[in-house]
């Protein structure tokens, strides 16, 4: 028997089958009356009833031979170090000077390398204040003659100051080279997304799914769609289209009109629209709209099979415990991807707000996350309810302290270099992490995107053109190989 045939629920099967959501260690229990139309009595299953029905289902078997991207698509950059031994020793000698001069006197420095800063922490005698140091900032800056100098008093989880002094040949983080790494390829997450390099040159990713949601935020500029673009490309490099849809924002117009050849593969969007990709402020309301429609329904399943999160659900669903003619079908993730949110708070103001609040407060649960980015990060477009329900912030250089208290609510985003220089700050973190976020091109981008298109249609076609063959082959007639031979037919789902 064909596997394609496997994957399809048979109609007499379904009609016959009712599902037991009690738990198997509850048998010998009296039931709840309120749960006896759910219960099954397993021996009126007849033997011959599930023949031939695989006992998992598998949500990519639709599309069983889809490739991901190959890794050669990608750039990959030249890792050098950037600061010498002879200037390291140097700036040492500078900041033990310059804190001595002010009657600060350290007992250790020592130096960690990093992309595009390098990070010196500093041991201060007993009985000296921390908030003297952190006060000499500038004048740290001013011996060092260096671009930007950033104080961390204390580093988290060290009994130590760190002074971050920028590298005068800052390096450039590839996507190629995150993706690449053993903690990237190794990785357990639902949602791993690639974020960049810290100043330990290890690697800095997390999983979306956990957070649940992101704010990202910083002036025009300084690396916010970059950083959106590669959070996008590693989860195209993680997922499978069927576990996986997006729902892209832009109300630019331009920054994610790239992704419209994925329509068919990992788009998600509502009926009646002309486009994938969200450009006009007046149907975001709509679109969000229909988002927390989803959200309810998807809250509604795991309430009839009392599951709590997305994992738990499509876990019973594989495992064949949950009856699709009853309404339960897979639910891959959604990820919403708001480019400037800005602009549409100045468009729809609280029309916009209430459907996020509420995205944000109960989907998690249901696999709906959302990454919302913005120039402007002020209180009136980054509102206490919003920050309450994304704990997960990423600031770039921004022109003020006030901006990066609104962001991170403390400072230091004031003194980053841009180019993608970032402060990342964790779910449940004290403080931010300096880390350097990875770089993709936009020619790069193209170039995955294309192969997925390609590789998606050929494979679809292969797939549908060998279930027909093998159709052929069991009735014992020929009309697989004539129908294979047009190489222009396509699935109805195929444009």
């Amino acid at each position: 028997e064909d596997d394609e045939d496997d994957q399809s629920f048979d109609d007499d099967t379904q009609t016959d089958m009712t599902y037991d959501y009690s738990d198997e260690d509850d048998e010998g229990s009296v039931s709840d009356p309120m749960k006896d139309a759910m219960v099954v009595n397993v021996n009126q299953i007849e033997e011959g009833d599930t023949k031939g029905m695989p006992a998992f289902y598998d949500p990519t078997a639709d599309l069983s031979r889809y490739k991901f991207p190959k890794y050669n698509l990608l750039k990959q950059f030249e890792s050098k170090i950037s600061v010498d031994e002879e200037e390291q020793l140097n700036n040492k000698e500078l900041i033990r000077k310059t804190l001595l001069d002010f009657g600060i006197p350290i007992t250790s420095i020592t130096a960690t390398i990093g992309p595009t800063v390098t990070l010196y922490e500093v041991i201060p005698e007993s009985g000296i204040k921390i908030s003297k140091i952190r006060s000499l900032v500038d004048d740290i800056a001013l011996s060092l003659a260096a671009v930007g100098v950033r104080i961390i008093a204390p580093i988290p989880g060290k009994g130590t100051v760190g002074i971050e002094v920028a590298n005068k040949d800052p390096q450039t983080v590839s996507m190629r080279t995150i993706l690449t790494s053993k903690k990237f390829q190794e990785n357990k997450y639902e949602l791993p997304i690639a974020i960049g390099s810290t100043i330990s040159n290890e690697v800095c990713m997390a999983d979306l799914a956990k957070m649940p949601h992101l704010l990202v935020a910083g002036a025009t500029g300084q690396g916010k769609s970059v950083g959106l673009n590669a959070i996008i490309t590693s989860l195209l490099y993680s997922k499978h289209p069927a576990e996986l849809k997006f729902v892209l924002v832009d109300p630019k117009m331009v920054e994610f009109s790239l992704y419209s050849k994925l329509e068919k593969h990992y788009l998600a969007k509502i009926p009646d629209s002309d486009n994938a990709i969200i450009t006009d402020p007046s149907k975001v309301v709509a679109t969000l709209t229909s988002l927390c429609q989803e959200m309810d329904n998807r809250l509604a399943l795991l309430s009839d099979c009392q599951t709590r999160t997305i994992v738990e659900y499509n876990q019973k669903f594989k495992n064949r415990q949950l009856n699709p003619h009853k309404g339960h079908r897979y639910l891959p993730y959604i990820v919403v991807v708001i480019d400037e949110f800005c602009d549409l708070i100045m468009m729809a103001g609280k029309e916009i707000e209430t459907p996020i609040m509420r995205i944000a407060q109960k989907a998690r649960a249901v696999g709906i996350h959302m990454i919302i980015a913005t120039q402007r990060p002020s209180t009136t477009v980054i509102t206490g309810n919003i920050k309450a329900n994304i704990p997960a912030r990423i600031a770039f250089a921004v022109s003020s302290q006030i901006d990066s208290r609104t962001i991170l609510d403390g400072g230091g985003a004031e003194k980053l270099l841009g180019m993608g220089d970032m402060l990342y700050l964790p779910l449940g973190a004290a403080k931010p992490i300096r880390v350097q976020g990875t770089y993709v091109r936009d020619g790069e981008i193209g170039k995955v995107i294309d192969f997925i298109k390609t590789d998606y249609v050929a494979n679809y076609n292969e797939e549908m053109i060998s279930s027909m063959e093998n159709i052929a082959a069991a009735a014992g007639g020929k009309g697989g190989a004539s129908a294979s031979s047009d190489g222009e037919q396509r699935d109805e789902m195929i444009h």
